[in-house]
C-alpha cells in the first residue's frame, strides 16, 4: 500500500513540474506569436491598401470618377480575397465596392468614419467598427488617392475582425495542442515503465470485479502475448460464454412467458408449499377474478377462493398422482364449469416449480352436452306418444279390418291427428334449425310493412276462424307503405309462432291483435291476446325446447303443440339481434313484443 502511495506522489510531483514548465513556455510563446501575427496582419493590410491606392491613381484618368468604371475594378481586384475594398470620392460618394452595390450605399463623408476623414486630408487613416452595410465588425485602413496633386478619393480596405479572431483562435489552439502534446509526452515518458505492468493488472482486476457484480458489459482490453495478456483473454472468453448463456436463457424464458400468456387454458406453476411462482392471464381470470393485487409469491389458498381447486392441488402433491376433475364455480353471477388438471413435478429445490395446475373453461361444452342430452330425451318422449298411438291404431285396423265402419273411422281420425302432430313437430324442428344455426347466412331484403301484414292475415285466417277467435292484423297508417330491411324468412317464423300460440291459447270468442309498425328504424311486432295468460312459475322455461304449459291453459285439452314455438322465436330473434318482451297476467291475456333492428348485409 505504501509503494502505491509513493508511486502516486512521485508521479504527481513530476506531472506538476512538467505542467508548470509547459504552461510558462506556452504563455510566453502565445504572447509573442500573437503580437507578431497582429503586427504582420496590419502591415499586410497597409501594404495592400497602399498598392490599391496607387492603382486607383493610375486608372483614375480613364475612370474619371464614374461608378460604372470603378466598381467592376473593385470587384475584380478583390474577387478571391477575404478583405473588402471600397473606393470613395472626395465628396463622400461610394464609387466602387467589392461586396456591395455602391449606388445603394450611403454617403461616407461622415464624422463616424475616421479613416475616411483622415484620408481626405491626405493622411493614412484607420478605424474599427461594425459595417453599416454588412452588419459585421471590420478593421478599416484607408489611403488617399491623388490626381494632379489633389485628393480626389479614398481607397479603403476592410478586414473582418472575425477572420483575425479566427486566426488568433487557430494560433491559440495550435499552441494549446502543442503544449498538451508536450505535457502528455512528458507524462507518458514518466509513466511508461511502471504502467507496462501495473495498468494491465489493474484492468484485469477491475474487469473481474465487474463480472463478479453481474455486469457483463466490460472487457479486459489487454494486448500482447505475455501471461497478463493470456489472463485477460481467458477472462474475456469467460465473459463471452456467460453472456451467451444468459442471452439464451433470457430468450427461452421470454418465449415461454409469451407462449404461456397467450394460452386459452389457465396455467399455474406452484412450489410444494403452494405458493404461486407462475401464472398466465387466463388462470388469473378464471381462478382469481376477485383477487386484487399481485398473485406471484402468494399462497394458492389466499388467491383462489374455490375449495375444490385447492383440495385438488393438495391431493396431487400428497399422492404424487395426477388429478383430473370438473369444478363448478360462480363468476360474476354466472355459473361456470372448469376442467381441472393437476400434476406434481419432481423438484428438489423449494424455490422451483413443484406442481402445475391447468384449468379450462368448458362451460359451453358442458352446456351443449346437457342441451343435447335434454333435446334427445325430449324429442324421444314427444315422438314416443304419437308413434305408440299410431301403432295401436294400425293394430286395431289390422284386427278389425273394414267390417266395423265406426271403428275404422275412429282409427283413421286417430291416425290423421297424430300424423299431423308428427308433421308439425318435423316442421318445427326444421324451423328451429333454420333459426338456430349460425352457419346459415342472413338474406336481408327490403320489404314493405303492408306486405308482411297481408301475409299474416292470409296465413292465420283459417286457424282463427276454426277456433272462433277474432284476429286483427294491422299496421299504422303512417307505416303502411314504409319498408324495412331484414331477413323475411326469420321475420315470418317470429310472427308465425307468436300469432299461432296466441290463437291456440285464446278461448272461443276471444280476440288476438297483431300490430306491425316502425319505431324510428326498428321494426316492432306486438301480439296481444285475451287468453289464459302465463303463470309466473312457467315464465323462466318459456323458451326451452319442448316445454309446454298445462293443456288447461288453452281451454281445450285436445289442443297440444310441439313446445318448440317460442324456442324458434328466441333463436330467430337472436339471429336478427332482436329483443323480446313478454307481459302476461293469468286469466287476462298475454302481450309479446319483439323489437327488430334494421339488418345489414353480411360480408
Amino acid at each position: 500500500m505504501r509503494t502505491h502511495s509513493f508511486f502516486a506522489k512521485l508521479l504527481l510531483g513530476n506531472l506538476l513540474l512538467i505542467a508548470m514548465l509547459v504552461g510558462v513556455g506556452g504563455f510566453v510563446s502565445h504572447y509573442q506569436i500573437n503580437r507578431a501575427y497582429l503586427d504582420y496582419g496590419r502591415q499586410n493590410q497597409q501594404q495592400i491598401v497602399g498598392l490599391l491606392a496607387d492603382y486607383m491613381e493610375y486608372v483614375w484618368p480613364q475612370a474619371d470618377g464614374r461608378i460604372e468604371k470603378i466598381d467592376p475594378i473593385c470587384k475584380r481586384l478583390m474577387a478571391d480575397s477575404p478583405m473588402r475594398l471600397t473606393v470613395i470620392a472626395a465628396d463622400g460618394r461610394v464609387l466602387g465596392d467589392s461586396e456591395a452595390d455602391p449606388r445603394k450605399m450611403e454617403n461616407h463623408d461622415t464624422a463616424g468614419r475616421t479613416e475616411v476623414v483622415e484620408s481626405l486630408k491626405g493622411l493614412p487613416g484607420s478605424g474599427e467598427r461594425p459595417s453599416d452595410t454588412l452588419g459585421t465588425r471590420f478593421r478599416y485602413l484607408a489611403s488617399p488617392i491623388f490626381h494632379e496633386g489633389k485628393v480626389v478619393g479614398v481607397a479603403r480596405v476592410a478586414m473582418p475582425i472575425r477572420n483575425v479572431v479566427a486566426n488568433q483562435a487557430f494560433i491559440d489552439n495550435g499552441l494549446l495542442m502543442a503544449g498538451a502534446a508536450a505535457g502528455v509526452s512528458a507524462g507518458i515518458l514518466a509513466l511508461m515503465l511502471s504502467w507496462i505492468w501495473y495498468a494491465p493488472l489493474r484492468q484485469i482486476t477491475r474487469t473481474a470485479r465487474t463480472l463478479a457484480a453481474g455486469d457483463l458489459s466490460q472487457r479486459a482490453a489487454i494486448g500482447g502475448s505475455d501471461e497478463l495478456a493470456q489472463l485477460g483473454a481467458a477472462l474475456n472468453e469467460m465473459r463471452d460464454s456467460i453472456a451467451r448463456k444468459i442471452s439464451q436463457i433470457a430468450a427461452q424464458r421470454q418465449n415461454l412467458v409469451s407462449l404461456v400468456d397467450n394460452l386459452r387454458e389457465g396455467v399455474l406453476g406452484l412450489d410444494h408449499a403452494g405458493h404461486i411462482l407462475l401464472a398466465n392471464r387466463s388462470a388469473i381470470d378464471l381462478l382469481a377474478g376477485e383477487y386484487e393485487g399481485e398473485v406471484i409469491n402468494q399462497h394458492l389458498q389466499s388467491v383462489v377462493r374455490v375449495a375444490d381447486v385447492v383440495n385438488a392441488y393438495n391431493l396431487a402433491i400428497e399422492t404424487g398422482q395426477p388429478v383430473n376433475r370438473h369444478v363448478e364455480i360462480t363468476r360474476d353471477g354466472r355459473r361456470m364449469t372448469l376442467d381441472l388438471h393437476v400434476r406434481k413435478l419432481q423438484s428438489g429445490d423449494a424455490r422451483r416449480i413443484g406442481g402445475i395446475l391447468v384449468v379450462r373453461d368448458v362451460t359451453e361444452m358442458a352446456r351443449s352436452a346437457a342441451m343435447k342430452a335434454e333435446f334427445v330425451a325430449n324429442a324421444s318422449h314427444e315422438l314416443r306418444t304419437p308413434l305408440a298411438t299410431i301403432r295401436a291404431a294400425v293394430d286395431s285396423l289390422a284386427f278389425s279390418g273394414t267390417e266395423d265402419p265406426e271403428a275404422f273411422a275412429k282409427c283413421l281420425a286417430i291416425l290423421d291427428r297424430h300424423v299431423s302432430r308428427l308433421e308439425n313437430m318435423t316442421n318445427d324442428l326444421l324451423d328451429l334449425n333454420i333459426a338456430e344455426t349460425g352457419r346459415a347466412r342472413l338474406c336481408p331484403e327490403d320489404m314493405r310493412i303492408d306486405s308482411l301484414v297481408e301475409w299474416a292475415r292470409s296465413h292465420f285466417a283459417t286457424q282463427a276462424q276454426e277456433k272462433g277467435v277474432q284476429l286483427e292484423v294491422e299496421t299504422t297508417r303512417a307505416d303502411d307503405a314504409k319498408t324495412v330491411r331484414s331477413d323475411r324468412r326469420l321475420l315470418e317464423l317470429i310472427v308465425q309462432n307468436i300469432v299461432h300460440n296466441a290463437i291456440k291459447y285464446t278461448p272461443t270468442a276471444g280476440r288476438v291483435h297483431c300490430l306491425i309498425s316502425l319505431d324510428q328504424d326498428k321494426l316492432v311486432i306486438r301480439v296481444s291476446d285475451t287468453g289464459c295468460g302465463i303463470r309466473p312459475e312457467d315464465r323462466p322455461r318459456l323458451f326451452e325446447r319442448f316445454f309446454q304449459a298445462a293443456p288447461a291453459r288453452s281451454g281445450d285439452s285436445r289442443v297440444r303443440g310441439t313446445g318448440l314455438g317460442l324456442a324458434i322465436v328466441k333463436h330467430a330473434s337472436d339471429r336478427l339481434g332482436a329483443r323480446i318482451a313478454i307481459d302476461s297476467e293469468v286469466g287476462k291475456g298475454t302481450t309479446v313484443t319483439v323489437t327488430v333492428p334494421a339488418c345489414e348485409d353480411e360480408r
